[in-house]
């Protein structure tokens, strides 16, 4: 039982008033009511805060200690697990809180329901505790679920279709034919998949308008001016009482036709072009039954149609992924990259004209989550600072604020429905979200690439589909697809490498859009190995010249592939780079829901003459699974208290490193082992030189597999290759071959000239770094690799043999490995790779004028040739890894301690333990 029963309850009313004026719907000592209607059997809500929809219970209780904030997670709990509240807020007030104090007080606090799993205790200041309580029911139903549910449907949908009418329902939302699927679908299936997901939008966001049919009634009829009256009968049919006629189709049909009188063209024109590509029958009646019905699931489900639903939904279905790079931000990953790019400094948020002046811009938006967040960041900050109604911060940033493009017609019409959640009887007339064309045009026999147009002049813009499912030439949108300088460009910009690219396109269609980004590109530091760096040079371009800011999501190999340190230093001469955050969350290294790839968050704003100043690198040990737990990560960035809460660590990156495009702060969790490898390549722990100035290495795997051919049988010239990389069987320093090659017949002078490049001293090129022993192996006999490469060392007066085995010694000890892992190519943290480049530049000891230490390494190496090797995970215990370190530290002048330290932090990142750091 509580100890301040009677004040709390006064507290309680004191809390509800703050939070009402910071916006929220707060009640204080709100009756419990459950699902059937029926007041709760025992007690009342200390506070409930209506978001929407969703109802969150907030239970409070004097004193922070553990029994304190137990006591109120148990009833919190219990509010969600009756029904009364479908998600709760466990709030613990200062033991001294008075209505004086509570202002300025600092509350712990723990979000409960939903997905949540653990007893999270965050603390913060009201504003705080009011942005995390805003974004509680972000993390209601499970959307995961929800997508494979809804994805399930559409599938049973297609299945009631014939060929001709999926063909035709593709086709009239001008959707290609896609790639052949599981056994017995079609080229057609997965279009028609698609063009039925935007019928299940809409039937979702006519579920929604059923809620405000009367306030939205017409007086002008949008479909045909503005000077026509309506006239029509109001209001629509709602959406169950649609799903459930004999005309399923007419009746949706008639509905939307009617809520186009009022507006809602990105939504309602497209969905209405699916249902009209069709010729009426049994079969499509059914498969618009079944997709209607499975969207009202849904709604029922989901508190408050979650946005980021529509992106997990849409991403399932989705089947070009693979060809145009389209990711989906996790709702997280987008609020706290929004949080980062929209401060406190941007506008004055007391002041809506202000606001309404702002010009955000999303190039490549998807289904519009970024841009949601976005909306959600300013709305908060608006509705916080002015007391604006949330209504009116809602239609200014679809009128005025907030622009997307997307190549994608079904993306663009769920990033119209996304928006239009933020309040749906706001008119879409002036919503700024727009199909860009990718691809060659019939019409001028031009190719085009989407947004990367402004580049030049501006993007090929397509109108929304017309009720026959053809393009209706109707506004031109010249104004509209201009675009103002923005304040901020929001992006998760597409990334594919330049071997898929395009690869749903033709092969003549593929050479002419490539040739359109030579063109644009050619004098740009644009690598076209990928299409990232396109983007980000979009970016600039779209950027205000003196005042503008980047946020974008990137693959965490854009931090060290060699192929991008043109666009880091670009960047960094353009920008200030402010602020880089990577996961180390062996959970979830990613911030897209559709990737198994590393990323990163980065903001960049303009440095309008100001001294540059440290970058801002946060490592995650911990990355958000919900938006408010990702609000409670950004206060703790701004707050200093980053890792004193768990979340992870900071590093403040020198700005002539980051000019120069050294963001090695990125590659460990560890800020000691990042700032130990910086330390290492200036030189500061041993005189150290790179492994290209003294070694010839190559030739890489890809080239070894062209020209040879695998064999378990002995070749005619006895070549031979290191092929595997497998942990399990290769435990030591030395190795043997495990592959006979044989030259393919096609290559006979390619792998003659391979062939004279073979090596003993082998570097891996692909590494599991959670079951890998060994960072270089010397084989018995001279060879070429696979997944390995050979390095030929060479020093004069130095015996080659010695010189290798001395590095083997070298590369397999901590101080080798933090070289070699402090120069991977991280496209995964725990995959990494090294590229040829990321070889040559790897420190290592100046050997020439240490004869001695050579000789003495090599005699290491043949002492423990044969040892076993613990994998890098269990280094710490490892004697043969201790001999190692101990030898390096001794022949090489580096101190045991600065040794040991390296192997005990190397074996506890995240990385290499395949664990979430636990210190």
């Amino acid at each position: 039982m509580s100890r301040h029963p009677e004040h709390e309850q006064t507290l309680n009313v004191f809390m509800a008033k703050l939070l009402a004026s910071n916006g929220l719907d707060a009640k204080p000592e709100a009756q419990r009511v459950a699902p059937d209607g029926r007041p709760g059997p025992r007690g009342r809500i200390d506070i409930q805060v209506r978001i929407g929809p969703a109802v969150v219970a907030i239970e409070a209780k004097q004193g922070q200690g553990a029994e304190d904030l137990r006591a109120a997670v148990e009833a919190a709990d219990e509010r969600v697990g009756r029904g009364y509240a479908d998600c709760g807020v466990a709030l613990c007030y200062p033991d001294d809180s008075t209505e004086a104090s509570l202002p300025d007080a600092e509350f712990v606090w723990s979000v409960r329901g939903g997905a949540q799993q653990e007893t999270r205790r965050d603390r913060g200041n009201l504003e705080q505790l009011t942005s995390v309580i805003r974004l509680t029911p972000a993390q209601l139903g499970n959307p995961d679920y929800a997508a494979a549910a809804l994805s399930v449907s559409l599938d049973a949908a297609v299945e009631r279709l014939s060929d001709r009418q999926k063909q035709d329902l593709a086709r009239g939302m001008n959707l290609p034919p896609g790639k052949r699927g599981r056994s017995g679908t079609t080229v057609w299936d997965r279009p028609a998949k698609r063009a039925l997901l935007v019928v299940a939008t809409a039937v979702m966001f006519h579920a929604r308008l059923d809620e405000h049919a009367a306030a939205i009634k017409p007086s002008q009829d949008s479909r045909f001016g503005a000077s026509v009256q309506f006239e029509g009968a109001w209001p629509p049919k709602r959406a169950h009482i649609c799903e459930q006629s004999d005309d399923p189709v007419g009746d949706f049909r008639d509905a939307w036709n009617l809520y186009l009188a009022a507006d809602y063209t990105p939504i309602f024109r497209t969905a209405r072009a699916a249902l009209n590509a069709c010729t009426p029958s049994p079969t499509f009646s059914d498969a618009v039954r079944i997709t209607a019905r499975a969207a009202l699931v849904v709604v029922q489900n989901i508190a408050g149609m979650r946005h980021d639903l529509l992106g997990r939904v849409f991403h399932t279905v989705l089947d070009s992924a693979r060809y145009d790079g389209s990711f989906y931000t996790t709702t997280a990953a987008a609020t706290l990259l929004a949080a980062l790019a929209i401060d406190e400094d941007m506008c004055d948020w007391t002041d809506p004209n202000a606001v309404a002046s702002l010009q955000i811009t999303d190039p490549a938006c998807g289904t519009g989550t970024l841009l949601m967040a976005a909306a959600e960041r300013i709305r908060e900050l608006s509705i916080r600072e002015s007391g604006s109604e949330p209504d009116e911060v809602a239609r200014i940033l679809i009128e005025d604020v907030l622009t997307g493009f997307d190549i994608n017609l079904t993306a663009t019409h769920m990033a119209a429905t996304t928006l239009g959640l933020l309040s749906p009887t706001t008119q879409f007339s002036q919503m700024k979200i727009g199909q860009t064309f990718l691809g060659v045009d019939d019409e001028d026999d031009k190719a085009y690439l989407g947004s990367l147009e402004f580049l030049d002049v501006q993007p090929k813009l397509m109108p929304w589909p017309n009720g026959n499912g053809r393009p209706k030439q109707v506004e031109s949108h010249e104004e509209f697809a201009s675009v103002a300088p923005s304040d901020l460009v929001i992006m998760n910009p597409p990334f594919t490498r330049d071997s898929l690219r395009h690869d749903q396109f033709s092969a003549d269609e593929e050479r002419r859009i490539k040739d359109r980004e030579k063109e644009i590109f050619a004098r740009t530091p644009v690598h076209l190995s990928n299409n990232g760096g396109a983007f980000m040079y979009l970016a600039d371009f779209l950027c205000k010249p003196d005042s503008g800011t980047v946020a974008v999501v990137l693959p965490l190999v854009g931090a060290t592939n060699y192929s991008t340190l043109g666009m880091r230093r670009y960047l960094a001469r353009e920008f200030q780079i402010e602020t880089v955050i990577t996961s180390h969350d062996p959970q979830r290294i990613y911030f897209s829901e559709n990737t198994t790839i590393g990323e990163m968050l980065v903001v960049c704003r303009r440095p309008n003459g100001r001294a540059r100043v440290p970058t801002q690198v946060v490592n995650l040990a911990i990355n958000p699974a919900n938006p408010s737990d990702a609000m409670t990560l950004y206060f703790s960035i701004q707050d200093g208290t980053l890792s004193e809460r768990g979340w992870g660590t900071m590093q403040h990156w020198p700005a002539t490193r980051i000019e120069d495009g050294d963001w090695g702060a990125v590659q460990f969790l560890s800020p000691h082992l990042c700032e130990s490898f910086e330390a290492l390549k200036a030189g500061e722990l041993l005189d150290i030189q790179e492994l290209g100035s003294i070694s010839n290495i190559g030739p890489a795997g890809q080239a070894v597999r062209s020209a040879f051919s695998r064999s378990t049988m002995p070749s005619q010239n006895s070549m031979q290759a290191l092929w595997h990389h497998d942990s399990t069987t290769r435990t030591s320093l030395g190795a043997t071959t495990d592959t006979h090659l044989v030259a393919k017949s096609n290559s006979k002078g390619d792998s003659e000239r391979l062939w004279a490049r073979r090596g003993r001293l082998l570097l891996p090129t692909h590494m599991s770094l959670t079951s890998i022993r060994m960072l270089s192996v010397r084989l018995s006999r001279p060879a070429l690799g696979s997944l390995w490469v050979p390095c030929k060392p060479h020093i004069d007066g130095v015996e080659d043999g010695d010189l290798e085995k001395a590095l083997c010694v070298y590369f397999n000890s901590s101080v080798g490995i933090l070289a070699v892992l402090g120069n991977r190519t991280n496209k995964s943290p725990r995959y990494p790779t090294l590229a040829i480049h990321d070889m040559r530049s790897i420190p290592v000891p100046a050997l020439a004028n240490r004869p001695g230490a050579v000789r003495e390494l090599a005699a290491m190496y043949d002492g423990l040739e044969t040892e076993t090797l613990l994998p890098l995970h269990s280094m710490n215990q490892c004697n043969t890894r201790r001999a190692l370190d101990d030898a390096v530290a001794a022949h090489l002048n580096i101190d045991d301690e600065t040794v040991t330290t390296l192997r005990e932090n190397l074996s506890r990142e995240p990385s290499i333990s395949g664990r979430r750091y636990a210190g």
